[in-house]
């Protein structure tokens, strides 16, 4: 069974303009990771989830108080490695994997 790693996460340009961004990795529906982050960070993951087939991995942005939570995009991974970027809702976030 292959094993995503997911290595760390950059933030270039936060999807939020008054706070931090609240961002949320889920990898195939399950919430796996949650950083608050700003323009310029770069946080350590060091994640390991197992995974059939495929791993979709999703990032938002999450929102409180009746706000709808921000939708930064999706990748499916299978093998490799490598660096994803998502870049929905005007934020910029890469985010570097291994597939082991």
């Amino acid at each position: 069974m292959p094993t995503l790693h997911l290595k760390k996460i950059k933030c270039i340009e936060q999807e939020d303009w008054t706070f931090h961004d609240d961002v949320v990795i889920k990898v195939n529906g399950i919430v796996r990771n949650f950083h608050s982050m700003d323009a310029g960070d770069t946080d350590t993951l060091d994640e390991y989830v197992d995974f059939t087939g495929k791993a979709l991995i999703q990032i938002y942005e999450a929102d409180y108080g009746g706000d709808d939570n921000d939708f930064l995009g999706e990748h499916t991974v299978r093998r490799g490695s490598g660096v994803l970027e998502f870049t929905g809702d005007d934020a910029h976030y890469k985010l570097s994997y291994a597939v082991e």
